[in-house]
């Protein structure tokens, strides 16, 4: 499948999980565009975080 498609698919649901799969991702549409990733009962990892917490990493180094 290829990226654009995916990306299409994802933003036509705001949450899916596979049901194979203990995986569940999050996508939130404009304004604030994101997507999230939560493994099980584990907190969700969002897009948004990462870039923040690699921008801040940026700035110390």
């Amino acid at each position: 499948m290829s990226p654009s498609c995916l990306a299409l698919l994802l933003s036509l649901a705001s949450a899916c999980t596979l049901p194979w799969s203990p995986v569940t991702l999050r996508v939130s549409l404009p304004p604030r565009p994101d997507l999230c990733v939560q493994y099980q009962q584990h907190p969700a990892v969002c897009a948004s975080h990462l870039l923040a917490a690699l921008e801040q990493a940026h700035r110390l180094s």
